[in-house]
């Protein structure tokens, strides 16, 4: 016990010593050294805050981007199994329509592309003169083109003879003739008739004389026989101008049929040509798509693979591909739905391509043009992801911030951060403070 109360003196004393030693230190320090640091770190506090305020930190919303154009590229693949023998080479401007290789087959592609001329061109003007070779190599075309030949010529000899013409001036000319006849026994009718009037007044006062004894019987009958003779006469007048009469109007239902019957044969003709031409133009588009390869559109033609003529291909192998000419650049991004809602149409976006490093060739400033409203379904090494489709425009074209133009290839890949909002560092340290008080 009384060791104890021996040590507790002696820790006071130490504790005087040294709390006596701080006071010695503190009141040697010198005054203006304190004004020096408070001093400083006023200063210093200041800076940080105004640059707090200065600096502006942007939030952004990231994700992988696909550079694309308005027009896509087109790329063309091998629809059978074959030889090509190719006719444009690599890097070589093209026209739509221009034939870029064709795949061996039992015709010659010159003589189908001939054919396909012609057909064009009756389609535009089907008077139009045409000239075909009397041979050629078709192959399995043939049979339709030959059915459209047979077509097509009866058509054109139909359209061009005028039989149907001269039928019907025929029976014009022959209508005017009976119209002659009739007019002319018509007036033989009349004059029948006058004769007959007279004969039957000589008939009347020959009766009169015949009960006056004034002629014989024999004498009265050869008058009435005359007079009989002359009705029987004047009724075959009469029978003659109705049969020409009749004549006349066969002739005008015949005119009329032989124009009905001149229509459904034309009909009936063109018809048969339109039937064996769409016939022919479908044997020659199944031709093309299976063993032609032309330009779909006008661009840049690439060639997929090292070929060379009688290179073996299969059905479904990527062959060309055009590159369209002044076609407007965009970016396909794909964001993720957290945090998607802060896109919006107008922000800026910088987009880094893979196959040019951003220390060396910079980065690209492009525009959200456009922010699907629905999210799109992705597969990926996490599972399925909901994601939003947005559309980045290039107002710059493809030269980088540092001045430098990109040959960007169709279908880059590579980054993009969409700025969201700018905002300053002390706003970013209170929304963190904010954020964590609500918590």
């Amino acid at each position: 016990m009384p060791e104890n109360q021996v040590e507790e003196p002696n820790k006071h004393d130490d504790l005087s010593q040294k709390s006596e030693e701080v006071q010695a230190i503190i009141d040697r320090m010198p005054t203006y050294w304190t004004k020096w640091v408070v001093l400083c770190v006023g200063i210093l506090m200041g800076i940080i805050i105004l640059l707090g305020f200065l600096i502006q930190y942007p939030d952004t919303v990231d994700g992988q981007i696909s550079v694309t154009a308005t027009t896509a590229p087109v790329r063309l693949v091998a629809n059978g199994n074959g030889r090509i023998t190719l006719l444009q080479s690599n890097k070589t401007q093209l026209q739509k329509g221009d034939v870029i290789a064709y795949m061996e087959s039992g015709a010659d592609y010159k003589h189908i592309l001939l054919v396909d001329t012609v057909l064009n061109r009756l389609n535009r003007n089907l008077s139009a003169k045409i000239s075909l070779p009397n041979t050629l190599i078709l192959g399995e075309v043939s049979s339709s083109y030959n059915a459209f030949l047979l077509a097509f010529f009866q058509y054109k000899r139909l359209v061009s003879s005028d039989i149907y013409t001269t039928m019907r001036q025929n029976l014009r000319q022959q209508i005017q003739s009976d119209e002659a006849v009739v007019a002319n026994l018509n007036n033989e009718v009349q004059l029948k008739n006058q004769i007959l009037h007279v004969s039957a007044d000589q008939l009347q006062k020959d009766s009169v004389l015949l009960a006056a004894k004034g002629i014989s019987e024999q004498e009265y009958k050869q008058q009435q026989n005359t007079h009989l003779s002359l009705q029987e006469a004047r009724l075959n007048l009469q029978s003659s101008q109705q049969m020409k009469q009749s004549e006349v109007a066969r002739n005008h239902l015949e005119i009329q049929r032989t124009l009905l019957e001149e229509t459904e044969a034309k009909e009936k003709a063109y018809s048969d040509y339109i039937t064996r031409k769409n016939e022919l133009e479908n044997s020659i588009n199944l031709w093309k798509e299976r063993y032609l390869q032309y330009a779909p559109i006008e661009g840049e033609l690439e060639y997929l693979g090292f070929w060379r003529d009688n290179s073996f291909v299969q059905a479904g192998q990527e062959l060309f591909s055009i590159i369209p000419d002044k076609n407007n650049i965009l970016g396909e991004v794909m964001i993720p739905s957290f945090g998607a809602g802060k896109v919006e149409v107008g922000q800026t976006a910088n987009v880094k391509i893979n196959n040019y490093p951003y220390d060396e060739y910079g980065l690209l400033k492009g525009i959200v043009k456009s922010v699907s409203r629905v999210t799109n379904r992705l597969k990926t090494s996490n599972g399925d992801v909901d994601a939003y489709l947005v559309v980045i425009s290039f107002p710059e074209g493809t030269v980088t911030n540092f001045g430098k133009t990109l040959p960007l290839d169709f279908e880059s890949k590579g980054t993009a951060e969409i700025i969201t909002k700018r905002k300053r560092l002390i706003e970013r340290l209170f929304d963190n403070l904010k954020s964590k008080g609500e918590k």
